[in-house]
């Protein structure tokens, strides 16, 4: 079995983080406090979000737009919990009225690229992570998602330069680690890759396609009981996605 991860991306729509995580209580008391402060809204659309209250985290996030017109964050974050909620075209125009205010918005742009994946726009969706990988800050997922597409058509020496810059950004960026570790893999170089896979793992202890990959990795060495270990950690994560249903093909 291939390393799992390199063909079929999984991505997300990011938002930008409110100044200071807070709780929903703690969110709503700062909404009363300072009404008029985009930040409170933007904590509290953050919080309604991480907790998946994303119908409430709309109401907070549209609330801040009217507060700060021009303030491209409420539409970025507005924008993934549409993407949360796969309405997929207000997305979209969420995003697009963020580019609006702020053409340099480097969020944006990311996530205006994850939505062209979603409809199969690949060329679209690469213009927009090359944007957002080249903006200030960089985005460091925009580079894994670039590197995703090289991959996926055959420019394997072009994604790897990219999970490496991914890497120089956030050394611990599980997918780059990952996809970096496949395209090691898919060269012959088992032992860099299996070294990556147990750097994502160390950041992400339940991360999938590090523990099948590790699996693939000791099936291929002919430690058979050590894979079927890995290929079983797969499936008790989360028995009903992809990676799971390789894993449990594997172990039969």
């Amino acid at each position: 079995n291939p390393p799992a991860g390199g063909a079929a991306p999984k991505m997300q729509s990011i938002s930008r983080p409110a100044p200071k995580a807070m709780t929903i209580e703690e969110a709503l008391e700062f909404t009363k406090k300072s009404p008029k402060d985009s930040n409170s809204w933007l904590a509290l659309g953050s919080s309604y979000r991480r907790a998946h209250r994303y119908e409430d985290a709309v109401t907070a996030f549209k609330k801040m737009s009217v507060v700060d017109p021009n303030n491209s964050t409420a539409w970025v974050s507005l924008g993934a919990v549409y993407m949360d909620l796969r309405r997929s075209v207000d997305a979209k125009n969420a995003f697009l009225k963020a580019l609006k205010i702020n053409p340099d918005d480097s969020a944006a742009h990311y996530n205006l690229g994850t939505y062209y994946m979603t409809i199969g726009k690949r060329d679209d969706a690469l213009g927009e992570f090359r944007r957002a990988s080249s903006a200030k800050p960089p985005i460091a997922d925009a580079f894994v998602s670039t590197g995703l597409i090289e991959a996926e058509t055959g420019s394997l020496d072009k994604a790897i330069l990219s999970y490496k810059k991914a890497l120089e950004i956030d050394s611990t960026n599980v997918r780059a680690l990952c996809n970096l570790g496949n395209c090691y893999y898919s060269q012959g170089r088992h032992a860099e890759a299996t070294a990556l896979y147990r750097k994502a793992l160390r950041q992400d202890k339940e991360n999938q396609e590090a523990l099948y990959n590790l699996g693939v990795a000791s099936a291929d060495a002919g430690i058979y009981e050590s894979a079927i270990s890995y290929w079983h950690r797969v499936v008790g994560v989360d028995s009903l996605s992809v990676v799971a249903e390789s894993a449990k093909n594997s172990i039969q």
